[in-house]
């Protein structure tokens, strides 16, 4: 039950219609897992903070460099040198100090246990952990919510292949292949660092919608195309590989 001080901080959020105080309920009994705490995860840690998500991890094993500031908006100029997962945890607790929320500073593998929480963010640039992201999501049936940003383009996608056989999973969508991948880190192909924060926030929006509203139609199952230059969103319907090595049996 939200007591005085949760109906006055999530008072802006209880009052939408499907929302209500059992939304921010369920919110608050949320465990939510986030991987990166770089331009994705920034916002999404300070957004996932700011709506009341109650129990929040964040991996990262980076620390914050000068280069990072022109889209990680968590880490500031005297943070240089910090640990990013831990500066983030820090930057999250000033604006919710209610909630719990602590930093792994290691790389996320296939060892990490995510039985546990409810919602994962994908908020990584790399592609091996996206793939390791999305077979423990799968293999635990839980909510995988995964973004990408680069230059002036992003992509969302929600996954949830282990909870419902009909949807795909992220491998379904871009196989693992032995062929040179193109550049898609934000480190040797550039990035705006608005367009990191627009994915992010949308990742946020899915994940309160998840979790929180009744009566809500999840938009699983669909690839959303952020195009920054034309300023287009595009959304592809996506169909399930049913050879996929990972969700297929």
């Amino acid at each position: 039950m939200l007591n005085d001080d949760d109906l006055n901080r999530y008072a802006r959020q209880v009052i939408i219609p499907n929302f209500d105080e059992e939304g921010q309920e369920r919110l608050l009994n949320t465990n939510c897992l986030i991987v990166g705490a770089g331009g994705l995860g920034c916002p999404v840690a300070l957004y996932a903070s700011a709506a009341g998500f109650g129990h929040i991890e964040i991996y990262d094993q980076d620390i914050v460099e000068i280069s990072n500031l022109n889209r990680q908006i968590a880490h500031k100029n005297n943070h240089i040198g910090n640990s990013k997962a831990e500066n983030l945890v820090q930057e999250c607790l000033k604006i919710n100090p209610n909630i719990s929320i602590t930093s792994k500073k290691i790389l996320f593998d296939e060892s990490i246990d995510v039985s546990n929480f409810d919602l994962i963010f994908d908020c990584c640039d790399n592609s091996e952990t996206k793939y390791i992201l999305n077979f423990l999501s799968h293999k635990c049936k839980k909510i995988l919510i995964s973004g990408s940003a680069v230059q002036m383009e992003g992509q969302l996608a929600i996954w949830k292949s282990g909870l419902n056989k009909n949807y795909p999973c992220y491998e379904c969508i871009f196989p693992r292949t032995n062929e040179k991948a193109p550049i898609t880190n934000c480190r040797e192909a550039g990035i705006i660092g608005p367009v990191t924060g627009l994915i992010g926030s949308m990742q946020v929006n899915e994940a309160i919608k998840e979790i929180a509203f009744k009566n809500y139609q999840s938009t699983a199952g669909n690839l959303f195309l952020y195009d920054g230059l034309t300023l287009n969103l595009d959304k592809i319907k996506l169909i399930k590989n049913n050879q996929c090595p990972v969700c297929s049996d």
